[in-house]
């Protein structure tokens, strides 16, 4: 996982979350309304949910 290294003040704490968005293929050089490490979970939880149901669908066998 590559870790984000910007000059940007971002608390350590959403690093992690900001490298996987980046892993998604999200990445914004804009990050003033995801302050917050909980948005920041929830939008790659929902992202990661999105994707798979996504998937899921695309591969399901008709009955």
């Amino acid at each position: 996982m590559k870790l984000y290294n910007h000059s940007f003040n971002i608390p350590k704490s959403l690093l992690p979350w900001i490298s996987e968005l980046e892993s998604l293929g999200i990445k914004s050089e804009k990050l003033n309304e995801l302050n917050d490490v909980y948005e920041v979970k929830n939008l790659v939880e929902n992202i990661k949910q999105t994707l798979f149901q996504d998937f899921k669908t695309s591969y399901q066998r008709e009955s």
